[in-house]
C-alpha cells in the first residue's frame, strides 16, 4: 500500500484556517506542526489555545490515519464498538508512567490497513521484549519522574552589571534578551565605571574605549557569549529541570546497560552532577563568614563593653603629686586613658580573638577584623560600621568571583548540550509509550494473534479483560483451522448470566486489539483481517415505533460488500418475539450471503432457525445445573451445534428430580414443553 504524504495542515480532517494558525503559532511553522501531529505529540498539542485532550488525541489519530489512507471511524462502526475500544485504551494507558505515554497511547486505533497493523505489531513485539528484559529494574519509578522539559526563564541577576560604552553594543545585548536578566549600563568615562563598581559585587566591562585597568573591581570580558556574560541563562533551564534530568540519566543508564536502548550519557551525567554539587570548600567558608560576620562582631562588641565595665568598676587609681597637678590642669581624660590603656588594649585583643575564633579567618582577613574594632579608647565603644560594610563587600566580591568562575566553566560545557538533553528526555518519554504497552501485555498474559485469509475468529483460553477473575473460554467462528466447525454465522444461546455477553465482549476485545497491532487476551488466536466491526449491545426493552424504526436503520449499514464482523446481543428485546425472530433471520441471511462473520446472542434460536434461509450454526453455553442456592453451575465454553437449556427449564428439571407423586407428575408435564 502506498502511504499518503500530508503536505498541508489543512489536509488533515478537522483542521481549518483558525486551528492551522494556532498550530503554526505554537510550533513556529507549518512543517514543525505537521511533524508534531504525525508524531502523536498530544502533550504539545494540549498547549495550543482552546485545544482539549480529546481534540488533541483525535487530531493525532486523523493525521496518522491520513498517512495510511484510513480514518479511526472506518473500523469501529457502532457506538458499542467504540465503547469497548475506549475501555481497552484506558486499561492500556493505566500502565503508563508518564502523562505523555498516557496521552499518546490514546492515539492508537484499530484499522483494516495491513501496513499500519504490521507497523504496530512490530512495535508490540519490541515492547513486550523490552518490558520482559526490564522487569524488577526499577525503571518504572524513574519514568514517573520524567516529564517534558520546562522552559522557565532564569531569575534576574541583581548583584552584577554589564557595562558598555556604545549604544550599538547596548542594543545588541538587549536584543539578545540579556537586559531582562541582568543590568546593562552605558558609561562614558572611568568615573562612571568606578561608581558602578561601588554598587555591584561584580562589574563586567565590554567597553571598547574606556581604560579600566586601574579598577580592581572591574573585569574585562573575555568572551561575549551568553555562557560567559550570564551563565545563569544557560544553567537556569538545567536547574529548573534537575529532578527530571537526574531521573532521565538514571533511566538511560538502566536502558543502556540492559541493551534495550543505547545512550552515551557519561559526559552529560558528569556535567549534570556538577550542577547539584556543593560549592568548593573556599566558597562554603566565605558563605559562612558572610553569614556569621555581623552577629559575631555584635557579640564581640557587647562582650568587650561588658568586660571593660566590669574591670573599670573593680579597679582603683592611685595618683601621685604629678598626676594631681596634671588633673588640676584639666587633662583628666588623658590621664585616665593613659592609666586604662593597657586594660583597654587587653580587652580589645581578647574581643578580637573571640570573634576570630568563630569565623575561620584566613590570610589578610584578620587585618580587616582589627580595622573594624576601635583603636582609640572609648566607652561604650562600637564597631567601625563603614569598615564592617567594606569588609563584607570585599568578601562578597571574592565569593562572587569564585562562584562566577565555576558557573562559567560549567555553562561553557553545557551551552551546546541542551539539544542532547531534550533528545534524551524525548526518547525516554517515547520509550514509555511502548514500555507501558509491553507491561500491559505481560500483566494480562497477552499473545500475538495470527492473521489468516479465510473470514474467521478463533481462540483458545480467552479471558475477558473487563472481568476481575475471568474463566478462560475457547471458541471459533468461521474457518479458523482451530476446530472442525467452519460456519461463519452462528447463534449463541444459553442461560441468563451464563456468559454469553461476556463471550461476545471478549470476541470484540480480541478483534479490536488485533487490528491495533496489539497482542490479545488468549493463549492462541487466529483471525482474518476485517474491514469493519459492528457491535450491537443489548436493548433495554421493547422500543416504540419511532425508536424501532431508528434502530432498524442502524442495522441497514451491514448491507455492504466489505468484510465485517457483526456481534449482536439479544436483538429480540427491541420488539415482540415473532417479529424479532424474522428480523434476526433476515440479518443473518444478509451477512451469510456477503461473506461476513457474525455472532448473534439470542434466546430465540428455534424461531430464528425456522425463518432463516442461509445455513447457520446454533451454539450454546450450557449450565450443568443449579446449586442449593439456585446459582448456576456453568461451563462458560460454548458447545458447538448445541441448544442450551434455559434457566426456567433447569429449575423445573430440578423440581422433577426433587419431588414425588402428583407434584412430580405436574413438573414432568411442564418439562416436556421445553423439549
Amino acid at each position: 500500500m502506498t502511504l499518503l504524504v500530508v503536505l498541508k495542515l489543512m489536509e488533515i480532517p478537522g483542521v481549518g484556517v483558525r486551528l492551522r494558525d494556532r498550530l503554526v503559532e505554537r510550533y513556529g511553522d507549518e512543517e514543525e506542526a505537521l511533524d508534531a501531529i504525525l508524531g502523536g505529540d498530544v502533550a504539545g498539542l494540549l498547549s495550543v489555545e482552546k485545544m482539549s485532550e480529546r481534540q488533541a488525541v483525535s487530531l493525532a489519530q486523523r493525521a496518522r490515519g491520513l498517512k495510511y489512507g484510513v480514518t479511526p471511524a472506518d473500523f469501529l462502526v457502532t457506538e458499542e464498538a467504540v465503547r469497548i475500544y475506549r475501555a481497552l485504551v484506558e486499561q492500556m494507558a493505566g500502565c503508563a508512567h508518564t502523562d505523555y505515554a498516557r496521552l499518546k497511547i490514546g492515539t492508537l486505533f484499530p484499522s483494516s490497513c495491513k501496513d499500519l497493523v504490521e507497523e504496530n505489531r512490530a512495535l508490540s513485539h519490541s515492547a513486550i521484549e523490552s518490558a520482559a528484559a526490564l522487569e524488577d529494574s526499577g525503571l518504572g519509578d524513574l519514568l514517573t519522574r520524567i516529564r517534558p522539559l520546562r522552559a522557565k526563564p532564569p531569575t534576574r541577576v541583581r548583584n552584577r552589571v554589564l557595562v558598555v560604552d556604545s549604544v550599538r553594543d547596548l542594543e545588541e545585548l538587549r536584543n539578545r534578551g540579556l537586559g531582562q536578566l541582568i543590568d546593562i549600563q552605558l558609561v562614558e568615562n572611568v568615573r562612571e565605571l568606578r561608581d558602578l563598581a561601588d554598587g555591584y559585587d561584580r562589574v563586567t566591562s565590554l567597553c571598547r574605549d574606556q581604560d579600566h585597568l586601574a579598577l580592581d573591581d572591574v573585569e574585562e570580558a573575555e568572551s561575549q557569549e551568553d555562557w560567559y556574560l550570564l551563565p545563569e541563562a544557560v544553567l537556569g533551564r538545567y536547574v529548573e529541570n534537575l529532578d527530571v534530568l537526574e531521573a532521565a540519566l538514571e533511566a538511560a543508564r538502566i536502558l543502556d546497560r540492559s541493551g534495550v536502548r543505547s545512550f552515551s550519557i557519561e559526559d552529560l551525567k558528569r556535567l549534570i552532577d556538577g550542577i547539584k554539587e556543593e560549592d568548593d570548600e573556599e566558597s562554603l567558608r566565605l558563605e559562612r563568614l558572610l553569614r556569621n560576620l555581623n552577629s559575631r562582631i555584635d557579640e564581640g562588641v557587647s562582650w568587650a563593653n561588658d568586660e571593660l565595665k566590669r574591670r573599670v568598676e573593680a579597679s582603683s587609681v592611685t595618683l601621685d603629686g604629678t598626676d594631681l597637678l596634671q588633673a588640676l590642669g584639666g587633662d583628666v581624660k588623658d590621664l585616665l586613658e593613659a592609666r586604662m590603656r593597657d586594660t583597654f588594649q587587653e580587652v580589645l585583643k581578647t574581643a578580637i580573638e573571640r570573634v576570630a575564633s568563630g569565623l575561620d579567618l584566613r590570610g589578610l582577613e584578620r587585618a580587616h577584623l582589627e580595622e573594624i574594632f576601635p583603636s582609640e579608647i572609648e566607652y561604650p565603644f562600637d564597631a567601625d560600621r563603614p569598615a564592617l560594610i567594606g569588609f563584607g563587600q570585599t568578601l562578597r566580591r571574592r565569593l562572587e568571583t569564585r562562584k562566577l568562575e565555576a558557573r562559567r566553566n560549567l555553562a561553557r560545557e553545557l551551552a551546546d548540550r541542551w539539544d542532547d538533553v531534550q533528545e534524551m528526555v524525548s526518547t525516554l518519554l517515547e520509550f514509555d509509550v511502548y514500555y507501558s504497552l509491553g507491561r500491559f501485555a505481560l500483566r494480562e498474559g497477552l499473545k500475538m494473534p495470527q492473521f489468516v485469509e479465510e473470514p474467521c475468529i478463533g481462540f483458545e483460553e480467552g479471558r475477558n479483560l473487563f472481568l476481575e477473575d475471568p474463566e478462560p473460554v475457547s471458541y471459533s467462528v468461521g474457518d479458523s483451522g482451530m476446530v472442525d466447525h467452519r460456519e461463519r454465522v452462528v447463534l449463541l444461546s444459553g442461560v441468563n448470566s451464563g456468559g454469553k455477553t461476556s463471550t461476545l465482549e471478549l470476541v470484540a476485545q480480541m478483534v479490536i486489539l488485533a487490528h491495533m497491532g496489539m497482542p490479545v487476551p488468549a493463549a492462541s488466536c487466529r483471525l482474518s483481517f476485517f474491514q469493519e466491526l459492528y457491535y450491537f449491545g443489548k436493548s433495554r426493552g421493547t422500543l416504540g415505533a419511532g425508536a424501532f424504526e431508528a434502530t432498524i436503520r442502524k442495522f441497514s449499514v451491514v448491507a455492504n460488500e466489505r468484510r465485517k464482523l457483526v456481534l449482536a446481543d439479544e436483538l429480540e428485546a427491541i420488539t415482540e418475539p415473532g417479529a424479532s425472530a424474522k428480523i434476526i433471520a433476515s440479518l443473518l441471511d444478509e451477512l451469510g450471503r456477503r461473506g461476513s462473520v457474525a455472532i448473534f446472542v439470542s434466546h430465540l434460536a428455534e424461531d430464528v432457525e425456522r425463518y432463516v434461509v442461509t445455513p447457520i450454526r446454533i451454539d450454546g453455553i450450557e449450565a450443568e445445573g443449579l446449586d442449593s442456592e439456585n446459582n448456576l453451575i456453568v461451563n462458560r465454553n460454548p458447545r458447538y451445534n448445541h441448544r442450551a437449556r434455559s434457566t426456567p427449564e433447569l429449575i423445573i428439571d430440578r423440581l422433577v428430580r426433587s419431588t414425588t407423586g402428583e407434584d412430580q407428575e405436574f413438573y414432568r408435564r411442564l418439562l416436556k414443553k421445553f423439549r
